[in-house]
């Protein structure tokens, strides 16, 4: 993972590195290259395979795809022609896009499912429907130019087989002659009884050997209709996401790879990980593939990457990178960083060697499903909870392997059907679902139970101290009974050290609560606006949904509601910023200003106004995704990360070297329990001595370093430390002497 360092704030205008990671682990379809490679058309791009040298290069959003991912793809002439999830149909070398929309004819949204070569022609298979053209341009193929022949509003799949194109869509399967003409109805003929039968594949291996598949399973195509060879109907959790013919016959993609014997299915080959649903089937450089996808078969953003058949034995080949798209909160340790997913686990990223994942098929962990949460305390380490699976702490070794890792999961109700390796512990917990955490001077905050619903069971808030190595973790509740205004928690923020804010899911508001410093003593909680109560739209409240807090630089808590930002004044809540609809995650730079992300775009808020930031002046792609979304400051970096559906976003206010006329320190406010406070500037690199005093002139201290770029302090003077506040700075080097302003907030 990098980043580059933090820069300019007041002094020119604020300029931003944007970065942006996702998943490539989940493979749509397979292609030769031409060369003894393949190419892979995955969740976040493409990667290039070969078998003698490994995985080569990768082409993913924004410096070698237009979009994030890719569904299909084609190569013609040394050019690639992608179907994406959402930016449409992309013709290009790698470096050079040329891209296909509604506007240039290819019907719908942006999401292209296939793309296909036949007649001479590019076909587009899009959520609008048929597309057909090249690199000139596209003409969509609908009712209207077909005379009514071909109606269909989604074209999910496509084969041809000689003169005959087959096409899986939401009105049935259409064939299409292709010796006659695309305008003519006599060349369509349609096959309605398909919408029945779930198919959005089509393999066409001769002509009385075409094939159907999808959620309601195989079918063949016969003269006189459809016989189904294999029935997902009434399985709900269950779809065929490819088909291949091969000498052995023909094979499905499915939980297992599996044949067809002509009266039933077997599995084929041995060795297929339990918790991989195939993604797609292909036979490629004399071997056949299967994309490894994971347990949920209707995931497209996750995966392991690829499986290949050898011996009769399926081999696994991941693919490097981030293991899944969908992410969630994040936190960091020792240089590693840790970050929550859906379906993969607490993904891990070293510096040395990349990312790793901590599941059930990696580590002792309980499951790898809706692994929202991820902190680290001093004096325990690193943290995370799978909702409905407990609360793992996970004793990292520090190194890429997970063999020198110790994992524990703590639950209130014992786990059944684990291997006994997984170690479970019986805790105070109130129930197994964690929703997320959060670290208040050196404890860990829990957030139990559902987003969706009202509890059936106990729920609230846990607050745990201590080290699992060393035993002896104590645990405190508390519940409605205690004075929590709801069950169903959403989100708890730590402000300062005697103080938490808990935000309620359904439209319950939010609560505050202040404890005295330790999170494990009840006697002294105070509960506001009431205990049992929650505020709400009647104390100023934009929304009663609220997803998510910060602290500005002057120290006040924001909020993010289904209404836009607001502030805590200390008696009601204020409007702050220009920002529309539902704010998910709120970030503050090190400069200072205000971010946040909502369905439709990231915003930035200072004192100049408020800055939209979308597809149109950045590579910010905004997602669905209504709650369950984080933020991040590096203290180290400066950069800002939030968590997204489709991977992690990056914005990193300024360049290596601030250019203004003297340093800037950041990040701001400066949290100590977050690093150390550092120094930017693009001035002298001698002796640089800075002095600090209050707002009313009081001297406090002082700190010297022999440079700028080395300088760092950790938030106290004179062996004390510094109480949260905002203090002026005097900033002496070779250059002169200027003065600047800290907020520190503990």
């Amino acid at each position: 993972m990098t980043a580059v360092m933090l820069a300019a704030f007041v002094f020119a205008a604020p300029s931003y590195q944007w970065g942006f990671q996702t998943s490539q682990s989940h493979v749509n379809a397979i292609v030769e290259g031409g060369d003894g490679t393949m190419w892979c058309a995955t969740s976040g791009g493409m990667v290039r395979y070969d078998p003698s040298a490994g995985w080569l290069e990768s082409l993913a959003y924004p410096d070698g795809l237009p979009w994030t991912g890719a569904l299909d793809l084609i190569l013609q002439d040394s050019l690639f022609w992608v179907a994406t999830d959402g930016g449409g149909l992309a013709l290009g070398d790698g470096t050079d896009w040329q891209v296909f929309t509604s506007y240039e004819g290819v019907p719908g949204g942006g999401t292209v499912y296939a793309v296909h070569y036949a007649g001479g022609y590019i076909w587009a298979g899009a959520d609008g429907g048929l597309a057909r053209g090249g690199d000139g341009g596209f003409i969509v193929i609908d009712s209207e130019v077909t005379g009514g022949a071909f109606d269909a509003g989604e074209v999910t799949g496509m084969d041809h087989l000689d003169d005959t194109m087959y096409l899986a869509t939401d009105a049935g399967v259409y064939s299409l002659d292709l010796s006659g003409s695309v305008f003519d109805p006599s060349s369509w003929t349609l096959y309605p009884s398909t919408v029945s039968l779930g198919i959005r594949g089509i393999l066409a291996h001769s002509p009385d050997s075409v094939f159907g598949y999808g959620p309601g399973g195989v079918s063949l195509m016969t003269p006189s209709g459809w016989t189904r060879l294999l029935d997902y109907s009434m399985s709900q959790d269950s779809v065929v996401t490819g088909l291949l013919f091969t000498g052995d016959g023909l094979l499905a993609s499915a939980r297992v790879v599996i044949r067809y014997t002509g009266t039933g299915w077997e599995h084929y080959g041995s060795g297929y990980p339990v918790e991989s649903y195939g993604s797609c089937l292909h036979e490629a450089l004399g071997r056949i593939w299967c994309g490894y996808g994971v347990i949920d078969a209707s995931s497209s953003n996750a995966g392991r990457g690829l499986g290949y058949l050898e011996g009769g034995e399926w081999k696994e080949l991941p693919v490097p990178g981030m293991g899944g798209a969908s992410c969630y909160q994040m936190a960091v340790e020792e240089g590693r960083t840790y970050l929550g997913s859906h379906l993969v686990g607490l993904m891990a990223y070293y510096p040395e060697y990349g990312w790793t994942q901590f599941n059930r098929m990696t580590a002792d962990m309980p499951r790898g499903l809706r692994c929202y949460s991820a902190a680290v305390t001093e004096a325990s380490g690193v943290w995370t909870g799978s909702y409905h699976w407990g609360l793992t702490w996970i004793g990292d070794g520090g190194t890429f392997s997970t063999d020198d890792d110790t994992v524990v999961t703590f639950v209130s109700d014992s786990l059944p059907d684990l291997p006994p390796e997984v170690v479970q512990v019986l805790s105070p917990l109130l129930n197994n679902q964690v929703v997320m955490l959060a670290v208040q001077e050196g404890d860990l905050w829990v957030a139990q139970e559902a987003f969706w619903q009202t509890p059936d069971e106990p729920s609230g808030i846990v607050a745990v101290s201590g080290d699992p190595e060393q035993g002896g973790l104590q645990w405190t509740t508390r519940t409605e009974a205690d004075g929590l205004a709801g069950k169903n928690v959403r989100r708890v923020f730590p402000c300062g050290g005697d103080s938490l804010w808990i935000a309620f899911a359904s439209g319950g508001g939010c609560q505050l609560l202040v404890h005295g410093g330790d999170p494990l003593d009840k006697s002294g909680d105070s509960w506001y606006p009431a205990p049992g109560q929650a505020y709400d739209t009647s104390w100023g409240l934009p929304s009663g949904e609220v997803f998510c807090f910060a602290r500005d630089a002057e120290g006040s808590v924001l909020l993010g509601t289904g209404n836009g930002v607001c502030a805590w004044n200390g008696s009601v809540f204020v409007g702050s910023g220009n920002v529309p609809g539902s704010v998910r995650s709120i970030g503050v730079d090190g400069s200072g200003a205000v971010w946040c992300t909502t369905g439709e775009a990231m915003y930035r808020m200072d004192d100049s106004g408020t800055a939209v930031y979308n597809e149109s002046n950045s590579i910010y792609i905004p997602t669905s995704r209504t709650e369950n979304e984080f933020s991040f400051l590096d203290g180290e970096t400066g950069t800002l990360y939030f968590s997204s559906l489709v991977g992690l976003w990056s914005v990193t206010p300024g360049s290596v070297s601030h250019q203004g006329p003297s340093p800037i320190f950041y990040p701001q406010p400066y949290l100590p329990s977050g690093g150390d406070l550092r120094m930017s500037w693009s001035g002298s690199r001698g002796t640089v001595r800075t002095r600090f005093f209050t707002v009313a002139g009081d001297y406090l201290g002082e700190k010297e370093a022999s440079s700028w770029d080395v300088w760092s302090w950790d938030g106290s003077l004179n062996g004390d430390a510094v109480a949260s506040g905002v203090y002026f700075v005097i900033v002496e080097t070779d250059d002169g002497t200027t003065t600047d302003k800290i907020a520190l907030v503990r």
